[in-house]
């Protein structure tokens, strides 16, 4: 981006990518800075980015963990095998469940992947990118990746530092696939081992070996050119980027290397010509593009099995949390415990009673903090010992007035899962300020919100004292700072006398049980103000939090005509509700008026002066609006239970190679500069939401900053062009409409601050890693867009590792052990790189993780502050591949009661003794073409983790430390019903062991319930059952959850076909034997299988060998035009018969002109044609797909586009000129040809006014006549449409010839 778009000073954490495999993100491939690159002319199929195949291989692994896992309350729980992230998050844990956590897991996992194809020190290495034949170095980075990866999250639980290692890696295994000749030399399998510690070496081509030969072209599709019986290479990629230097390598002369290829490639014309990528399906950028789908399969693949091995390794407990997969929320409480604070603690205390007695809380984080001491954090899942860390809490000490609240503050952000709240109480300033900056940006970056309940009377007399006691002021921060903090990062600042606490604390509970999506909001306003709050069908409650002493409070609701059935999602959770049950049509309500809100029906969840949340239960669709009123600062937030929600950040545009893609903005945005608005849509498909029209920017008052229409399609992910940002702070709303055409409006409650410096990480993962007792350092850019400035540095880490930044100036050493200031001079558009140096105790446990944070701060321009983000991970001090022991006690023995019926009427236990063992010295290579390594363990680096699966009646752990040494035991007990258990141990580095208890498959125990064969109505079932001494009476088969078939078969192997089913979809069967035990029948265990039917044309019957011919799927019908723009058409229709129905295709060609015809595929009944010329008549036909591909007969209707501006005519010429007539030709405008009715000549002599006149034209040749011998004219050539619409002109001068001249032509 030229510096021109770019604001005033940046502070970057960057990491640096080589030649990419598969593009990063998803493009429009008819920008015109894509165009040349993509060709989408060209391409025929679908492009499968980075993003794409990360979150394709998670929704697969998480649908095959919640089926392996199932609720307790769903032993048979199915979910469809193409359900969304948000569908199966809402199928395991209820429709009004909020995905969001979730999704931001997997957002944060993919934007690490993307980050790799960006930041500087990844983007060129061939290590990350399988360039350049580096599978040595690739293998050894991700090697060396997996223990960190695993290691924060068995020891540290650090699950964002997790996510954040996990995408890197994911990155450059899907590389492999794409850069790499795996398929071409024959390979339809992933490799497992790719990344793992200890895997084989691999068959890889010698620095010598001729591996490909010359394409016919140096650029497009090139197919063959990879030698067989050769080793594995990959492709050399080359390119003019001075940041490059250093890390791309050069292709070799001997003319038998492959190049990556493609039209960025500088290397294609050297021998051998061409190129192999599969990156993507365009045939301009990706030799190979014919093989892309292949290799993104491969990748998806390959990611899955690795999720699959990590999996295995932290246990399903820590997976869980990983992918934030849980209800409710986290309460995080952070609490000052000086002297005064007596009454916070013990309405704290008792609130923290009621919740652990009446509210399921997955998460409890208590941080205590003092002066000058902070902490110890309690962070448990165990409600009794977060009871015994709230009730052991004594006020004490902090004589003078500020306290530590911001290095609290850190500690509590750094154990609260992202997308939580955390709610400080204090009722004194801060006297940690310097690193104020850096912890509202870790808030802001792990999107946590933070509210403050603030119960001091500090005067700002009190405040300038202690300023004035200090060497540095800026270290007293006070309640300005704190308001600041909650409205940066959506919570709330609430100023409450000591009395009301009691009354205020029931915010902490009700935080826990839901998450919210925020509609509209003020923070920090006085006086009067209004507020529109859009509610629309997805919403099942709304609250109203008023913070701050309100004058008056008055809602008015929407007002609702009728009752309406609404289904709230397409998980077939279907309510029916009254919109006015309890509510009068636009009735007022008083929100400072408890006795009427509770007559009304309404919840008044909290009630002081300070603080009141009202919250409306199945509130009316529409326009709700707020008159609120207040003599001091107050706020209001506007928040709903829904199933629709949204994930949003901002990205710049960056079509430069390797290759191109949306770069994720790290910390503040900048002034004045066009971003790309990244929108993660959540439940949209359960929410039927219609559109996306909008995107707003809002500031604290309400007041409309920006906005930015939209009328493209949406998805669960997509990009939005936005205007340069505003100056000041502001929230991001996004708005539209759902399928009832109620309006919806989300608000992202993080601030946005746009601001003229940034702050890049260049250090790698693998630079920000050490040993205890050894020393670090990486390196961040700071870039400044503002004045000429000293910038003021400050690093902190939570861990207290970080140790100097160099070069630099020391400007303030605080009287804390903590963070000094520094300081390091930039001019205007100049930037600096510093490095920050970290040194790590010898008694640090391998797996800690360290948050950093390195802020910049201009002197001059102090709203100019960025920070950047990153992590440092102790690493174990050896390299260890040896699993840990793990041995028994006893076998268990469950002979006589190991049959399904009885098998509950016995239990067993058992011990297991884990321990981590001694290590030999390893001999490993990372592949055949380098030399063999000697590694050498002094001691194993110790057990992490001890668990059984499955979990059985009980199971207990003892003696689990953080990496010990010594024997750790399982007691484990179960019934004779569970015969197979793993009973593992993890080591600190990865490493599984395991006992294995196998007591046989069950008797009388289905086996291998499976559909056969499958046809357009029918279901072959096949299965067999364990041998059992009791005698089978019967099957009894449920089928659709619905129809009961009971049937005997006493084969070793039965069948059961099942008929008069429906077509083409998802068929559920639960399958019960039934055995004899005396006079009365006693039920088994069921077993559990799925089947699609199908719709081939013709299908054989498994067992008459009848042909079967399915219908064709049924037509559309009444298709018509919604609206449309002048370049758009949305149009829509209705389906008569869904049977068999998978899909639409949609084509649509001009009227009356000539143009190419477009097809395309969609799910939904509505599509919007896009691209299309204005004036125009278009003809559309839509027809139904079965899954097969079977179309049905075709619906075809008509569309109209709106008008647009004429543009100007081109290429205007001279033809003749005589004495008084000029002859003038030209040639239509590029687009918007359909727009002209007629062209309009308007001319005038060189300087006099110009004159109009309307002449007679053929093919755009024209004479003007009546002119002047001898005379200048300028002459302007205008389209002009039906309704009179004028585009731009387009100018040529010419001169009449003299009198009795001869005519002369110019042609």
């Amino acid at each position: 981006m030229a510096n021109n778009l770019l604001p005033v000073a940046t502070v970057l954490l960057t990491v640096v990518v080589s030649a990419t495999a598969f593009l990063a993100t998803p493009l429009n491939t008819t920008d015109p800075d894509l165009a040349s690159i993509l060709c989408p002319e060209q391409t025929t199929e679908v492009t499968r980015d980075h993003k794409w195949i990360t979150r394709e291989a998670i929704r697969r692994n998480i649908r095959r963990f919640f089926l392996d896992n199932p609720p307790p309350s769903q032993p048979g729980f199915t979910v469809p095998t193409d359900a969304s992230l948000s569908q199966l998050y809402h199928a395991y844990y209820g429709a009004s469940a909020s995905p969001a956590r979730f999704i931001n897991a997997v957002n944060s996992i993919a934007a690490s992947n993307v980050r790799a194809d960006s930041a500087r020190q990844l983007r060129y290495d061939p290590g990350i990118q399988a360039d350049g034949e580096a599978f040595g170095d690739l293998q050894s980075k991700l090697s060396s990746r997996y223990p960190q990866l695993l290691t924060s999250i068995l020891v540290n639980e650090a699950y964002s530092a997790a996510r954040s290692l996990l995408g890197l890696s994911l990155h450059s295994i899907q590389k492999f696939y794409a850069h790499s000749t795996w398929i071409e030399t024959g390979n339809t399998d992933i490799l497992p081992e790719l990344g793992l510690p200890g895997s084989s070496p691999l068959d890889v081509a010698a620095p010598d070996d001729d591996v490909c030969t010359p394409c016919p072209n140096s650029q497009g599709q090139c197919v063959g050119n990879v030698i067989d019986g050769v080793g594995l290479t990959t492709g050399f990629y080359q390119y003019t980027d001075e940041d490059a230097k250093g890390f791309l390598i050069p292709k070799p002369s001997s003319g038998g290397k492959c190049s990556h290829g493609g039209v960025l490639d500088e290397t294609v014309d050297q021998p051998a010509r061409g190129g192999i990528n599969k990156d993507t399906a365009s045939p301009c950028f990706s030799p190979h593009h014919h093989l892309h789908q292949q290799a993104a399969e491969l990748a998806v693949q390959a990611t899955d099995h690795y999720l699959e091995v990590v999996l295995e390794a932290v246990g399903n407990d820590k997976y869980r949390r990983l992918f934030d997969l849980y209800q409710g929320s986290a309460l995080s409480i952070l609490i000052d415990t000086t002297s005064s604070m007596s009454g916070e603690i013990n309405a704290v205390r008792d609130q923290v009673a009621e919740i652990v007695a009446s509210i399921p809380t997955e998460l409890y984080i208590l941080v205590p903090y003092n002066d000058p001491k902070v902490g110890p954090v309690t962070k448990t899942d165990n409600p009794d010992d977060f009871l015994d860390a709230v009730n052991s809490l004594r006020p004490h000490g902090g004589d003078d007035i500020p306290e530590m609240y911001w290095q609290g503050l850190q500690l509590a952000l750094s154990n609260t899962p992202d997308y939580g709240t955390i709610f400080s109480f204090t009722d004194a300033g801060g006297k940690d300020g310097n690193i104020m900056e850096s912890v509202i940006s870790l808030a802001q970056e792990r999107n946590i919100k933070v509210t403050v309940v603030y119960s001091g009377r500090v005067s700002k007399e009190d405040t300038n004292l202690a300023r004035e006691e200090t060497s540095d002021a800026r270290l007293i921060t006070d309640q300005d700072d704190y308001k600041r903090l909650a409205d940066t990062t959506g919570g709330l600042f609430i100023p409450s006398g000591k009395f009301e606490i009691d009354a205020i604390t029931p915010i902490l509970g009700d935080s826990v049980k839901s998450v919210d999506v925020d509609i509209a909001m003020l923070k920090d306003v006085k006086g009067s103000h209004q507020l529109e709050a859009p509610i629309d069908d997805s919403v099942l409650d709304i609250t109203v939090q008023l913070a701050g002493y309100m004058t008056d409070a008055v809602i008015q609701d929407a007002t609702v005509k009728c009752s309406l059935l609404i289904r709230s999602n397409r998980l077939d959770l279907i309510r029916t509700r009254l919109h006015n049950s309890h509510l009068t049509p636009g009735t007022s309500y008083d929100l400072l008026d408890d006795k009427a809100l509770i007559a009304a029906g309404v919840e008044v969840v909290t009630s002081s002066e300070a603080l009141r949340l009202i919250r409306f239960p199945e509130p009316s669709f529409g326009s709700w609006m707020l008159d609120l009123n207040a003599d001091k600062s107050f706020s209001v937030t506007v928040s709903a239970n829904s199933t629709l929600s949204w994930l949003g950040g901002f990205s710049i545009l960056d079509p430069s190679p390797p290759h191109p893609h949306y770069r994720a903005v790290e910390g503040n945005p900048l002034t004045d500069t066009v971003y790309y608005l990244d929108v993660t849509l959540i439940g949209y498909l359960e929410s039927n939401l219609l559109d996306v029209d909008e995107v707003e920017y809002i500031d604290n008052t309400g007041a409309l900053l920006r906005t930015i229409t939209y009328d493209g399609d949406i998805d669960d992910e997509f990009y939005i062009r936005s205007e340069p940002l505003p100056a000041q702070p502001f929230n991001v709303r996004l708005c539209g409409h759902v399928e009832s055409d109620n309006k919806f409006c989300r608000l992202l409650p993080v601030l946005i601050t746009p601001v003229q410096a940034s702050v890049e990480v260049l250090a790698t993962s693998e630079e920000l890693s050490a040993r205890p007792s050894e020393s670090t350092s990486g390196d961040f850019l700071i870039k400044n867009f503002g004045l000429e400035s000293d910038f003021q540095v400050t690093v902190t880490d939570d861990m207290k590792y970080f140790t100097k930044v160099t070069p630099s100036t020391i400007i303030s050493v605080v009287a804390l052990l903590c963070c000094p200031t520094h300081s390091i001079h930039l001019t205007s558009n100049g930037s600096g790189v510093v490095t920050a140096s970290f040194s790590v105790p010898s008694d640090s446990v391998p797996g800690t993780v360290s948050t950093i944070i390195l802020t910049a701060q201009s002197i001059k321009q102090t709203q100019s502050v960025n920070s950047a983000v990153t992590q440092l991970v102790v690493v174990p001090e050896t390299v260890d591949t040896e699993a840990p022991l793990c041995s028994l006690d006893s076998e268990p023995d469950c002979t006589g009661f190991n049959i399904i019926g009885i098998c509950n009427q016995k239990n067993w236990t058992t011990t297991a003794t884990l321990q981590d063992s001694a290590s030999e010295p390893i001999y490993t290579s990372l592949s055949r073409a380098m030399p063999v390594l000697l590694i050498r363990l002094l001691h194993p680096p110790g057990l992490s983790n001890a668990y059984a699966v499955p979990e059985g009646l009980w199971s207990e752990v003892n003696g689990l430390t953080p990496s010990t040494k010594h024997e750790v035991t399982l007691n484990y007990g179960a019934s004779c019903c569970t015969s197979q258990v793993e009973i593992i141990g993890v080591d600190t580095v990865g490493n599984v062991g395991k006992c294995r208890i196998d007591m046989g498959v069950l008797g009388g125990a289905i086996v291998d319930l499976e559909a056969e064969s499958v046809g357009v109505d029918w279901v072959m079932l096949k299965w067999s059952l364990s041998p059992t001494t009791l005698e089978l009476h019967k099957y009894s088969l449920l089928i659709n959850e619905d129809m009961v078939s009971e049937f005997r078969c006493t084969e070793s192997v039965c069948h059961r076909n099942v008929t008069d089913l429906k077509a083409c979809s998802l068929q559920t069967f639960q399958l019960t034997p039934y055995f004899y035990v005396g006079e009365s029948d006693r039920v088994g265990q069921a077993a559990y299988t799925d089947a699609n039917t199908l719709d081939l044309v013709q299908q054989k019957h498994w067992k008459s060998n009848t042909v079967h011919a399915s219908t064709e799927p049924g037509s559309p019908v009444n298709g018509r035009q919604i609206n449309s723009t002048s370049t758009t058409a949305k149009v829509t229709w209705d389906a008569e018969n869904t049977q068999c129905l998978h899909q639409y295709q949609v084509c649509y060609r001009p009227y009356g002109f000539p143009g190419t015809e477009v097809c395309e595929p969609t799910s939904d009944t509505e599509y919007v044609m896009r691209d299309i010329e204005p004036c125009a008549v278009y003809v559309v036909t839509v027809m139904s797909v079965s899954p097969s591909g079977l179309l049905s007969e075709p619906l075809k209707f008509y569309v109209n586009t709106d008008e647009a501006d004429p543009e100007a005519p081109r290429n205007v010429e001279l033809e003749k000129a005589t004495e008084t007539t000029v002859t003038l030709s030209w040639d239509d405008p590029l687009h918007h040809v359909q727009c002209i009715d007629r062209y309009m000549i308007t001319y005038g002599e060189i300087e006099p006014t110009y004159r109009e006149v309307h002449v007679d034209y053929t093919h755009n040749v024209a004479t003007v006549s009546e002119l002047h011998p001898c005379t200048n004219y300028s002459f302007m050539v205008t389209a002009v449409s039906k309704t009179g619409k004028m585009g731009p002109g387009a100018h040529r001068t010419a001169e009449t010839l003299e009198t009795e001249g001869r005519s002369q032509d110019y042609k």
